[in-house]
């Protein structure tokens, strides 16, 4: 990896590709014919450059940055400022620009999106898109934006469907089929193409200006059973070229692509489907979103108040009742779990300690299910360390299955941890079921001590300690957050955790000694 710095443009660059890949344009704030050529706007802060491509990277927030890790483990960790350009082997992303698009209003910002995709076909880029916001802010108006566009979409007829010859009615009969998708059996009559061309032969509205009076018309059209589908186009369209260029941040490393691709992209888009997009663009790293409020602990006490060596010794037996919901329906289910320290055991070759978990579905689709996990570790003053576990899941009486997993190399838990410091392993796994074994992909896990907080719950209100789990494994991410109490005689046990989409609290907790 080194840092470059992009350089300063020393004169203004007569290229129209130029302006084409910056969604043209330039300084001026004057309506006109002819955009000011220029070459793409310079990323916001100076690149820091990677070898590999973007799915090869995991890039999290710190509580002064971001952090960049290479999933290979090839090269250490890299800090970042908040504002800083990443350049990959294939993208680029622009930390800032999550920020940056919060001095629109959020309407300006969807006509921006919008107009982008209506002039151009293609999704915006988050440096392009970084210029004309700033444009925006200093003064220039969402009509002077759209002719500005315009002035240069018209040098790509065969990209963008506009060319500088075509006559008004042409013009319209492009809006309606690029930009709102109406073409075939949804094709406008004739009298709506000459009512719009008539704006424009009367002069009341300019080519760029009709655009954005057109989409406004459009979306006052949600909810119509017969053109309810043309909104909900255009809102997927900002959808998509928002997650790209904003939550994401995201351009391409060759100026090309942010045509081809840029325009695959936009045409995987309809009425009814974004997922398609999403899937063209290959973003892996699925907890990175630069709009994501990011949720901070405290910044302050000390992650060895939520260790309890108790939890870990024989003849102590402690218990959870918890609910765990689902955000999107709202549906909840609960179970019970009792764990117990079975003292030493014999592991995989490894002397090591046995803690049996016997849980029972309460409630929901799974009531009465059972399940036991056995798992194998290692405590010592400073960590706990994992070597596997077995698992147990029966239905009434029946045995469902068994697996047996093996960590290697063992998985730690430090009890001490620097506050907003990420401790990180790499690990994998293999799982014996059935008399075959199998190698499951690695883990390369990420453990953050955010500090200590006050959490209410069923079970009652307790300080506890805010820890957040990141793993990536096969390209996948996942977060968690877990409060463990740090206070009271339950010190050790889990009050509450936040995963993907659900949330689990104690409704019951006990340790008896």
């Amino acid at each position: 990896m080194r840092s470059t710095r992009h350089p300063l443009p020393t004169r203004l660059i007569v290229s129209l590709l130029g302006v084409f890949l910056a969604a043209c344009g330039g300084e001026s704030t004057h309506d006109s014919a002819a955009p000011i050529f220029q070459a793409a706007p310079m990323a916001p802060a100076p690149a820091i450059t990677f070898s590999g491509s973007r799915n090869n990277y995991l890039i999290t927030r710190t509580a002064t940055g971001f952090e960049v890790r290479d999933l290979s483990g090839k090269t250490a960790n890299v800090a970042v400022a908040i504002d800083a350009s990443l350049k990959f082997s294939d993208m680029t992303v622009n930390l800032a620009i999550g920020e940056q698009s919060k001095v629109l209003s959020a309407n300006n910002l969807r006509t921006l999106i919008e107009l982008y995709i209506a002039f151009f076909n293609r999704v915006p880029d988050a440096d392009g898109l970084g210029y004309w916001i700033q444009q925006m802010k200093a003064g220039m108006t969402v009509d002077q934006l759209a002719n500005n566009f315009y002035a240069a979409a018209v040098q790509y007829p065969t990209l963008t469907g506009y060319s500088a010859t075509m006559s008004n009615a042409e013009f319209v009969k492009i809006i309606y089929k690029n930009v709102l998708g109406r073409t075939g059996n949804t094709a406008p009559p004739d009298a709506d193409i000459n009512f719009w061309a008539g704006e424009l032969n009367s002069g009341k509205a300019s080519k760029g200006s009709l655009v954005t009076t057109m989409l406004n018309a459009a979306h006052g059209f949600a909810g119509d059973a017969t053109w309810g589908w043309v909104p909900q186009l255009l809102d997927n369209k900002i959808a998509v070229g928002s997650y790209f260029a904003i939550e994401q941040g995201l351009g391409y490393a060759d100026p090309n692509d942010s045509i081809s691709k840029g325009i695959a992209i936009a045409a995987m888009v309809t009425a009814s489907n974004t997922s398609n997009a999403k899937t063209l663009i290959n973003i892996k790293d699925n907890n990175f979103s630069l709009l994501a409020t990011t949720p901070t602990g405290s910044g302050k006490g000390d992650s060895r108040d939520c260790y309890n060596s108790d939890l870990y010794k024989q003849g102590v037996v402690y218990k959870m009742e918890m609910a765990s919901t689902l955000r999107a329906t709202g549906t909840t289910e609960s179970f019970t779990t009792t764990y117990t320290p079975n003292g030493t055991v014999n592991f995989k070759d490894n002397t090591v300690q046995e803690i049996v978990m016997d849980s029972l579905q309460l409630t929901g689709l799974s009531a009465g299910v059972t399940s036991q996990l056995k798992s194998y570790v290692a405590v010592n003053n400073n960590e706990y360390i994992t070597y596997g576990s077995i698992l147990t899941v029966k239905l009434n009486t029946t045995t469902n299955y068994v697996v047996t997993t093996v960590m290697t190399p063992p998985q730690k838990s430090p009890f001490s941890l620097p506050l907003n410091q990420a401790y990180v392993q790499t690990y994998s796994n293999t799982q014996e079921i059935a008399g075959k074994t199998i190698s499951m992909p690695s883990t390369t896990e990420s453990l953050t001590f955010l500090g200590t907080e006050s959490v209410s719950v069923p079970a009652g209100t307790f300080t506890a300690c805010k820890m957040q789990l990141t793993n990536n494994s096969n390209g996948a991410n996942t977060t968690s957050y877990t409060w463990y109490i740090a206070d009271s005689n339950l010190r050790g046990l889990p009050a509450k955790t936040e995963a993907e989409g659900v949330t689990t609290v104690a409704t019951k907790l006990s340790i008896t000694r």
